[in-house]
């Protein structure tokens, strides 16, 4: 082994064993236990709000595992449940990587009707017990509310967590909102309460819970309240906390609306400060003597665009534009309080109020990329409306950017009016024309295509087969990006007209509803949802269904074990998924995909290079043969041909054994960088040199600041000359990374002294020397990151400096 020369400019000659490892991945001898920790790491996306994002759109458009050649009743269903104390409605949500006490979680947190959050392990099909669970006491009767009770069949119980909580990451801190009554003697006391929970332990924080309570000048409602001082309280008994919270430039915002219409109700918004818990600015629809006007939506979260503005949509009751708004669509500045800034009402507003056909059943969609939104009700009509100037009102709507009666364009006005036919919307932002979801009651299920900034008023795609007893159905659409063959609409439907019933969870090809790609019901011994529950969106997230019931748990779905199949492809060295870049040696995951004993690649005599076949099995990226490194039953090594430079996407697939085959489209980036960490995880101490000597650095050997160390990585991107796919660099003028190379260690820059192939390892293992900044603050655990052409790796991997 020698020191470089020139100053240490040049590329490292390393020992047989350091160049094994690094080529071999160190794959470990059970599949088992690396595609657990493959799942740990390679997660893509955070599931922190109501419909995905402050859009609303109901899309997870990073949805790189479940695709429509994988999701069928043979290879896709039901995996497992998670059981809590109580029905679900708010959505599940979801944070990657959760380091608790030590180890690293994707966790799933889940709030029931019975005043309970949980956190589980989304992963840990072998345990299904949560990681923590706290609960706030008994909930509310619904039946208490009225004389003849209120119209709720579905909630069997009681009303507890019903609004879909909120998680600020960076605070690691989850927001929600709890309904329960104390008995005083002579009756009950109702109350809400805003808690800001941990999201490692559960534990109360900022002085958390706080009581929810407010005042707003105002009359009240003609002869139902007789505010003091013209000062109208919030009353916990008449309100219901539906629409899932917003956070927003550090504001928890919650909003409420009514319990079955039952008077006096009106619709609150109130915010408060995400990190004291303290209350910043109250809304009220309808203050003065004006009836109604909840904020419920279906449960949808309330809107909010990058500039800081609010948006939301309110149900029955009057309006007179300038102190009540009812079935409007309003937009709220925040700063300086909450101020109605701008509206639109639809000139049949008193029709649609008269026919309970509110305009607030949904809530309304920012369309991303664009300055526009959509909204529409029960009645079926919508509206598609420009978020600076929504137009106020105007005789037979002539203000808006487009409006056309999407649930059935044969209705005539009068069955619009007393008709309930939309609850519910998913939106994908897909640059082949971007496209709404909607399943009217009794109607078909649809989609309607945007073009050129407005919606053809033709349904694109329609599926007249399927059906739903009810117009309730959660929805979400999957994707990644605008992969078409990744595109999938997740729908919950109903058996029966009457709740509670049964429930199915249903994937539709997303461009084309006719072709429905599985149900639960098509293995119902295997794969049965359970009892519905109304207006619930199931959780998409990494490979995984998480679908909320009315049957105490949580449904979860995915790829089956030991079906053959792909379950996901990997950075071999970060263990992170998503894209794939020219050169990167990547690790493919799934079942019965490569031979069936393993098989380590040996470089040819006579080519100099690895082969592109073990046994009788092949990968091919776009019709190019990859190099194999490794391969098993479970898992193949592979490095991304440099073909596909160039590419948006990339169809890569597997003649497996026996013949079968498998394939799958990956999206393709000018480089992915990750660097390889020394035990094979992905995480924690690289496989990094003293450059001194090279010997390994580590937290017993670390090196001095001022010095050189070596990196290895991959995921960097073609190189300059071209070379071939699969050959070894060589070790005297190995190719150089053509696009710009940075280090960063201990958050300092350091200067790169050499970046290009390593020699004698396989054309996709990068090497980049670097100097250690003389100013990095020593430590065992020092973070380093690279950054090629722009794209940062994942910063998981360390060093240690002295």
């Amino acid at each position: 082994m020698h020191r470089f020369p020139d100053a240490h400019a040049g590329p490292a000659e390393l020992s047989y064993e350091f160049v094994s490892q690094l080529t071999l991945m160190r794959p470990l001898l059970y599949f088992a236990a690396l595609a657990a920790f493959s799942s740990l790491l390679s997660a893509q996306v955070d599931v922190l709000t109501a419909n995905y994002d402050n859009n609303r759109t109901n899309a997870n458009l990073g949805e790189f595992v479940l695709n429509k050649s994988n999701v069928n009743s043979k290879q896709f269903g039901k995996l497992y449940s998670l059981a809590v104390d109580a029905q679900v409605y708010a959505q599940p949500l979801y944070v990657r990587g959760v380091n608790v006490a030590g180890d690293t979680h994707n966790v799933l947190y889940v709030a029931t009707m019975n005043n309970s959050v949980y956190a589980f392990d989304a992963d840990a099909a072998s345990s299904t017990a949560p990681i923590w669970q706290r609960n706030f006491g008994a909930g509310v009767n619904p039946n208490e509310f009225s004389v003849t009770g209120l119209p709720y069949t579905d909630i069997l119980s009681e009303i507890g967590i019903l609004g879909t909580p909120v998680i600020d990451p960076a605070a690691s801190t989850l927001y929600v909102v709890h309904y329960t009554y104390t008995f005083n003697g002579t009756g009950n006391l109702y109350a809400y309460y805003l808690h800001a929970l941990d999201l490692v332990t559960g534990a109360e924080k900022f002085n958390g819970p706080v009581l929810i309570q407010a005042t707003v000048p105002g009359s009240g409602w003609a002869g139902l309240e007789n505010p003091a001082n013209n000062q109208l309280p919030f009353t916990a008994s008449q309100h219901l906390q539906r629409p899932g919270l917003l956070l927003l430039n550090g504001t928890v915002y919650v909003a409420f609306g009514s319990h079955g219409d039952e008077a006096p109700w009106h619709g609150w918004l109130i915010g408060y400060d995400a990190s004291t818990l303290q209350q910043t600015s109250v809304f009220n629809t309808s203050a003065n003597n004006a009836a109604g006007n909840s904020i419920w939506q279906g449960g949808r979260g309330i809107a909010a665009d990058s500039a800081g503005n609010i948006y939301f949509a309110t149900g029955n009751g009057t309006t007179d534009d300038t102190a009540s708004w009812g079935e409007s669509v309003l937009r709220l500045t925040t700063g300086g309080g909450l101020n109605v800034v701008d509206y639109f009402t639809p000139a049949e507003w008193n029709e649609l109020n008269n026919n309970d056909t509110d305009t607030g059943a949904t809530g309304p969609v920012l369309i991303p990329g664009t300055n526009l939104l959509y909204a529409i009700g029960k009645e079926g009509e919508l509206f598609l409306l420009d978020q600076a100037n929504l137009g106020h009102q105007a005789p037979m709507n002539t203000q808006v950017v487009q409006s056309f009666q999407a649930a059935d364009p044969t209705l005539t006005l009068a069955e619009q009016e007393n008709s309930f036919l939309v609850f519910n919307t998913a939106f994908w932002d897909n640059i082949d024309g971007q496209l709404v979801y909607m399943w009217p009651f009794g109607k078909s299920l649809r989609s309607y295509r945007m073009q050129n900034g407005v919606f053809q008023a033709t349904p694109y795609s329609t599926n007249a087969t399927a059906t739903n007893g009810l117009p309730f159905p959660g929805m979400t659409v999957s994707a990644f990006g605008s992969l078409a063959n990744t595109g999938i609409l997740w729908i919950t439907s109903v058996s029966l007209g009457t709740l509670p019933a049964s429930g199915t969870l249903h994937a539709f090809d997303a461009l084309d509803l006719s072709a429905e790609l599985w149900n639960s019901d098509m293995e119902s011994s295997r794969d049965s949802l359970g009892s519905f529950t109304k207006f619930a969106n199931p959780t998409v997230a990494n490979g995984k269904v998480f679908a909320p019931t009315a049957s105490k748990e949580i449904a979860v779905y995915g790829l089956l074990p030991d079906v053959p199949g792909i379950a996901s492809v990997v950075n071999a060295a970060s263990y992170a998924s998503g894209v794939v870049a020219p050169g990167e040696l990547v690790t493919i995951f799934g079942n019965s995909i490569g031979p069936a004993l393993s098989t380590l690649a040996s470089v040819s005599p006579s080519s100099g290079a690895v082969p592109t076949a073990l046994g009788n099995v092949q990968v091919t990226f776009g019709g190019t043969p990859a190099p194999l490194l490794y391969g098993s039953s479970g898992q193949i090594n592979a490095v991304v041909p440099f073909e596909v430079a160039g590419q948006s996407s990339v169809q890569m697939s597997i003649t497996g054994p026996n013949g079968q085959g498998f394939s799958t489209t990956l999206p393709v980036a000018a480089a992915n960088p990750s660097l390889f960490s020394a035990n094979g995880s992905g995480k924690g101490q690289g496989a990094i040199l003293n450059n001194a000597d090279l010997s390994e650095n580590s937290p017993s050997n670390p090196v001095a600041r001022g010095s050189a160390v070596v990196l290895f990585a991959t995921g960097t991107g073609v190189l300059k000359p071209t070379v071939t796919d699969g050959v070894l660099a060589p070790s005297v003028n190995p190719q150089l990374i053509a696009q710009p190379v940075t280090v960063t260690i201990g958050g300092q820059s350091a200067t790169v002294l050499y970046q290009g192939a390593a020699p004698q390892l396989v054309e996709g293992v990068s090497q980049i020397n670097v100097q250690v900044p003389a100013g990095v603050t020593p430590g065992s655990a020092v973070p380093v990151t690279i950054t090629v052409g722009g794209v940062a790796s994942v910063n998981t991997v360390t060093m240690a400096v002295k």
